[in-house]
């Protein structure tokens, strides 16, 4: 598991995704794959990239409070088991933004019918997480230092944690491009124990034109499997959600403002 947490995947506006996300023999030590066998029968899921694998081998022996058919699901499951019940899903009141060309033709709403019972309940403790001053808070705060380093994308995850939605945020780890965001492998732990992964849009403070993820952000969310969020800056006090996931599937959860 070390060696398949030891890259990062690129997402962002223009990335580049590493191409080693299959599996590959650097994933059969035994020990290794008797633990994502173990875990795999478990629980049910076939891994089909090598962070599914790596995904696997951090299983705890806990089973899943309701069946789950991916890997999105296991980890929404695993951050409701901890998180308050969240409220009630709303339907966005911003108008829909202009897309990047990867989501610019695909449908964007609560209605779509590829979304599961698990996806909406990934939806839900999203929204009620942003509904909390101190994220928000933390959000434009982190916006701001993003705009404000032209080397690299930042990101980080959200997660519940002593009794607070928390916000862990910092620079991409390459300093090569401010287009790319390259994510900490350290990353990968949290989001293997249900915390979401976001990264920002925001080399300049209106980035309406490529609101939503790209298509390389789609192609890391099919290397790791697990519901993600892009945020967009569109002015000093709004900012873009969308929220994805493996499949190709992309929802708009509207603005959020200072």
């Amino acid at each position: 598991m070390r060696w398949i947490l030891a890259f990062s995947l690129g997402i962002g506006p223009q990335a580049c995704v590493p191409m080693a996300q299959y599996p590959s023999s650097q994933t059969k030590d035994p020990d290794f794959s008797a633990k994502v066998l173990d875990a795999s029968q478990a629980i049910g899921l076939k891994p089909l990239t090598n962070l599914d694998h790596a995904h696997l081998a951090t299983w705890d022996g806990a089973v899943p409070f309701a069946p789950c058919s991916t890997f999105s699901d296991w980890a929404t499951s695993k951050l409701a088991a901890r998180a308050p019940n969240p409220r009630r899903l709303r339907t966005p009141q911003s108008p829909p933004r202009r897309r990047q060309d990867a989501t610019r033709r695909r449908p964007l709403g609560l209605d779509q019918p590829q979304l599961t019972e698990w996806d909406r309940l990934s939806l839900r403790l999203v929204q009620t997480a942003f509904d909390s001053n101190e994220v928000r808070t933390t959000l434009f705060r982190t916006r701001d230092l993003d705009l404000q380093d032209r080397s690299t994308e930042w990101g980080g995850t959200l997660d519940w944690r002593d009794d607070v939605w928390l916000i862990e945020a910092a620079p991409g780890q390459s300093h090569a491009d401010d287009s790319v965001f390259h994510r900490c492998p350290s990353d990968f732990r949290k989001i293997f124990g249900g915390a979401i992964p976001f990264h920002f849009h925001a080399r300049l403070l209106n980035m309406s034109a490529v609101a939503g993820p790209g298509g390389t952000d789609l192609q890391a969310a099919e290397a790791h499997g697990v519901p993600a969020l892009v945020i967009t800056s569109l002015s000093k006090d709004r900012l873009q959600i969308d929220w994805y996931r493996r499949g190709g599937l992309v929802v708009d959860l509207g603005e959020i403002a200072r």
